[in-house]
């Protein structure tokens, strides 16, 4: 299926949390990786040596914290597992482009900043946070977008929010956005 979608010009992401799904997955070529909550040190190995991405999705563990520790506590949190993989991809200098999107009403439109303080909160500086929104998740895109989208420059696409505090001081500030321009023009 890889080949095939590669020799027709498209990428391929795969949905897996770990052991030979996620292996096996990495080995036939996929190009974005999704969840990979237990990266064990072996396939962590092969995505730095094929210099690929890995897609968290945050919101959906976020979201599915709460009943998973009361159906069968911390070990078996998706959050928590997430959390590991995480630090570890970005301790090796895997690319964490910004995931996940409106999947059901507990992760309306709107709420995916909330994702930003659990990547400072796991490491990142609030610059790298931010940054996995933009040019780390231009970069990703890999169809041209990286020199139309990303960040403010002269040629490129006018997308942008304003906030009204330092994000790099309070990532939070992310979640309280005041202000939108797409493609050059204001959103009301």
């Amino acid at each position: 299926i890889v080949d095939e979608a590669h020799r027709q010009g498209l990428r391929v992401a795969c949905h897996t949390y770990a052991g030979d799904g996620l292996r096996d997955c990495v080995a036939a070529g996929v190009d974005a990786p999704q969840h990979a909550l237990d990266l064990d040190d072996a396939t962590l190995r092969m995505f730095v040596q094929k210099k690929l991405p890995l897609v968290m999705t945050l919101d959906d563990l976020i979201s599915l914290h709460e009943s998973d520790l009361r159906l069968s506590g911390e070990k078996n949190s998706r959050l928590l597992m997430g959390e590991k993989s995480f630090r570890k991809a970005h301790a090796a200098g895997v690319p964490l482009p910004f995931g996940s999107g409106v999947t059901s009403l507990a992760i309306p439109h709107g709420k995916q900043a909330d994702q930003f303080a659990y990547m400072v909160k796991w490491g990142m500086t609030p610059a790298q946070a931010l940054n996995t929104a933009m040019l780390v998740a231009a970069n990703f895109l890999n169809y041209g977008w990286a020199d139309r989208v990303g960040s403010i420059e002269r040629g490129k696409l006018a997308d942008l929010v304003a906030v009204s505090g330092n994000p790099l001081t309070d990532v939070s500030e992310m979640e309280k956005v005041r202000f939108v321009m797409k493609g050059g023009m204001v959103v009301p």
